[in-house]
Formats: C-alpha cells, structure tokens, sequence
C-alpha cells in the first residue's frame, strides 16, 4: 500500500503536542478536554496496539514504516519503550541488507543517541562500515552516526570521555574506516571550556589525540575516505593547534588527495566569494583540495604549488583565502537525470504550497489539465487552506467535482475526507460527525473490496481523515480502527491516530499569517 506524496507532505508539517480527545466511552459524544497524562497514556495505548500488530508483517513494511515511526514517537513520551523498539528495529535490520538495513540502523541508533549514548557507542561495533556508493557521498553515512555518538558522550563527560573515544576509533580503524572527523570535533568540543581560561591545557588536549592520529595516518594504508576524514580533522584541529604542528600533516594529506582515483570517485565544487564571485572545479581531486582550501592557503609555498600545477585551482583556490570565501558547495559530480513528469511535479507544488501560500497553490492547481489528478489535487489543496479559508476550500471541493457524483468509491472518500476538514475548520460538530460516519462506511466498503480482490493499495484521503476524526470523535474513530481486520493498514491506521493525539494545534491548521484569497473572476 502506498502512500500519496501529497499526504506526505500534509503529516510533515502538522505539529506534535497534544489535543483533545475523549478518554472514555461512556462520556458524550463531545470531545473532552483531556489532561496531558491521559493524553499521554491514549497515544501509548494506539502505539502498543499498532506495534502488537507488527509481528504479523513482512519484515520490509516493519522496517521502513511502522517500527522507526513507532520507536521515535515513544521515545519522546515513554523514553524506556522507546530504548526497547529503537533496540528491535536495529536488531531487525539484519534481516535485510543496503539501504534498507542502514536506514534502519541510523533511525535506531539516533534515537539511542538521544536517549542511551553507552548503548549507542556498543553498537557502532555492530555496524558495517563500508565505502559509499561511488558519485553519494565522499564518507560513509555510518560516519555520521559515530560523529553523533561521540558527541553526545563528550557532551556529557567531557574530556574524560577522549580515552575510551579514541579506544573505539582505533577498533573502528581496525573493522574499516578511522573516524578522524569523529574524533576530531569531540576533541575540540572537550576543550572549549579551556579556551580563553587556560589555552596551554586546550592544546594539549588537543595535541594527544592529534599526534597518535596523524602516526595512525601516516603509518597505515588507506584510500579516500580516509583521506577525507582526516582532512576534516585538520579542518577543525588547525583552529586550536599551532599551524607548525598541523603543517607536515596537511603536506602529507595534498600528497595523498593527488593519487585519489577519478574513476571510482567523482566530485565536484563549487567556491562563492563574499564580493559575488563563484569558480567550479569538476573532478574528485580538485573539488576535494577545494574543500579544504582555507586550510591550505595557510601554507602560501603549497598553496602556489598547486595553483601552478592544477589549471583549475588557479582561480578557485584563491577565491578561498580567508576573508573572500563566503561558502563552498561539495558534492557529487552532475549526472544526468530523467526529465521530470511536469503535472507531477506541479501537483506535488500545489500540496506542498498549500499549508504555505494558499494563492500560489490555487494558482497551481489551475495549471493542471482537468482530469481525476487535477480534482484529487483541488481536495488536497482544499485540506491544506481550510483552517484559514473554510469557505474557499469549500468551493474547491465544490469545483473539483463539477456537478458529477464522485466515479467511484475511493474517490468518493477523498470528497468526504476534505469536507472533513472544512467541517472541523467551522467547528460544525454535527456535520462532522454525520461526514465521519459516511467517511468511515466508505472506507470499509474500499477495504473489504480490497480484501475480496487481493489489489491492497493506499486509500488517498483516508489518513487525513482519521487525524481529525481522532480529534473531534475519538469513539467512533476507535471504533472504526479496531474492527479492521489484523493488517498493515490497521497498524498505520492506530498509529496514526496516536499521532492526531500527539499534535500541537487542532486540526486543520490555521495558524500562518492571513493572506487574502479571492475567488477568481468569472
């Protein structure tokens, strides 16, 4: 089951504190304002049910939907439920490879960042580490995490931290790939309360980890990234270090960069000056000699032996000298890509203008050929502008549908779905429960309809109905929830009424500086 981009795109920008919702089912059919620990112990009860369903799903759906958004959300109400799911979803990951098991691995080790750092640096030693994809990224993404991981703990403990960080470096080191930038940046955080009070005791610090690093460097082989990472680290070090002591590094860094593949790595750069000037340079080893170019123009003599020797340093370089270089852009060089579908990417404007600019996004919405996309479009709009403009998303809605009775069942839902929200944003109570109940006898119509054929997809307009009817009509919305059958869509569904509860202003949004939206002339 899929889920519209559009959809997407409305989830993402509703808040996350709590709301109203009735607590019991013996009360009236009025939502009751609720305190925050019922609030609280409601959204937990919807994530247990959707995580209870969880073992009954393929492993692909738990991983990449449910668990990670299941984990995060518990953690910030119950951090001792949220440790528990992030150390499943990470134990899960090995059920899979690539990228589905490292973003898996990244989403439960930065929750486990956040609430268990000791945890989080055991399991480093669980990770895979390998060498980007070639054209990505010039450090594995793994690299971040272990930057994360080391931050939190100097964060916490401070220098006394540095031994048992430069403990997992080495075993890092060891596995694969030396995390220079990691330990780097942990080491200049231990010391900024040093700087200004006692700068002698700064740089040592600094120098201990520094030293043994750079022996590291020098005496072991390595490819680019490790090139790139202690770069980064003499980015950072040279800030507190006297450049002497920094200088042979750097030298033997530039000696390194220069024998860099261009096959297997393609990067490219790009310089902006604080007077307006840009220079680009196009291949791994200049964009990368680029990228620590202020660096390098600390050491005038190599600074002028590369811009001698690499045409297209010449100019580049210069423009990075300290006070000129306003920015600099690194990244993988240009590939080309398929045209992009126009209509597809107007719709996707419109949704996304909608919570934004409601002009703008109506003024896309006109610009779609009139078909079932363009009206599916106008619902989505409509959603997104009814708490500012009811009435205006109103006749959206109205013109979407042209005085024809909705084709069929699914887009029939989305009509409702967005007559939700106009209900809701006028507080019509009566309306909006008589919309729910049809709303949700549709729904079962899809779902059972779904079921008898076997062709399960995602039902558009279906979970932004549920965030309001959570909201407004916690009983009913219930349940509706809970006499669906065990399934993928029963788990989403819960979780994504635990995720109505959990929002910071009611649903539909109405909180962005008023503009004034006229119905165009006729």
């Amino acid at each position: 089951m899929r889920r519209s981009p559009y959809t997407i795109l409305a989830l993402f920008v509703l808040a996350t504190n709590l709301l109203e919702a009735q607590e019991s089912k013996s009360q009236s059919s009025e939502s009751a304002v609720i305190s925050t620990s019922g609030a609280n112990a409601a959204i937990l009860r919807l994530l247990q049910q959707s995580h209870d369903l969880d073992q009954q799903l393929p492993v692909s759906l738990r991983l990449m939907n449910l668990l990670p958004r299941q984990a995060e959300m518990a953690s910030r109400l119950r951090p001792d439920l949220g440790r528990e799911w992030a150390n499943e979803l990470f134990t899960l990951s090995f059920q899979t490879k690539g990228v589905q098991r490292s973003i898996a691995q990244n989403t439960a080790m930065r929750i486990l960042i956040r609430l268990d750092p000791d945890r989080a640096l055991e399991l480093l030693h669980s990770l895979n580490i390998e060498e980007p994809v070639a054209n990505w990224a010039a450090s594995p993404p793994e690299m971040q995490l272990v930057h994360e991981v080391f931050e939190m703990l100097v964060t916490r403990d401070g220098a006394s931290a540095l031994p048992l960080l430069e403990q997992e470096a080495e075993r890092l080191g060891v596995q694969g790939h030396y995390p220079y930038a990691a330990l780097g940046y942990a080491t200049m955080q231990a010391t900024s309360k040093d700087w200004g009070s006692d700068n002698q005791r700064a740089i040592r610090v600094l120098q201990s980890v520094f030293e043994p690093a750079f022996a590291r460097y020098s005496q072991n082989a390595h490819g680019y990234i490790d090139d790139f990472e202690f770069g980064k680290m003499l980015q950072v070090l040279a800030g507190g270090l006297p450049f002497d002591s920094v200088q042979p590094a750097l030298r033997m860094l530039v000696k390194n960069l220069l024998a860099t593949d261009t096959r297997k790595y393609r990067f490219e750069a790009q310089v902006y000056t604080s007077d307006g000037q840009t220079a680009n340079v196009h291949n791994a080893i200049d964009a990368t000699i680029l990228f620590f170019g202020m660096l390098i123009n600390r050491d005038p003599a190599l600074a002028q032996e590369l811009e001698s020797t690499r045409p297209e340093l010449q100019t580049a370089l210069e423009y990075t000298k300290e006070g000129r270089q306003r920015s600099i852009a690194f990244g993988p060089a240009g590939q080309p890509r398929q045209s992009p579908d126009p209509s597809a990417e107007t719709r996707m404007d419109a949704a996304r203008l909608s919570y934004i600019n409601p002009e703008a996004a109506i003024a896309k919405v006109k610009q779609l050929p009139d078909d079932d996309k363009r009206a599916g479009t106008m619902l989505e709009v409509a959603r997104g502008i009814a708490g500012d403009y009811p009435e205006r998303a109103a006749e959206l809605i109205a013109e979407s549908q042209r005085g024809n009775k909705p084709a069929d069942d699914e887009i029939y839902l989305n009509l409702i779905s967005a007559q939700v929200f106009v209900a809701a944003a006028q507080d019509k109570k009566n309306e909006l429960h008589q919309l729910l109940q049809r709303g949700f006898e549709s729904a079962n119509h899809i779902i059972l309809e779904q079921q008898r054929t076997g062709n399960i997809r995602f039902v558009v307009g279906l979970v932004p109905m549920v965030q309001i009817a959570i909201q407004n009509d916690p009983d009913l919305t219930i349940t509706f929830i809970e006499g669906l059958s065990p399934s993928y869509l029963k788990a989403e569904l819960l979780l994504e009424a635990a995720s109505g509860l959990g929002m910071g202003v009611r649903l539909p949004l109405s909180s962005r500086p008023q503009q004034r939206v006229e119905k165009p002339a006729q």
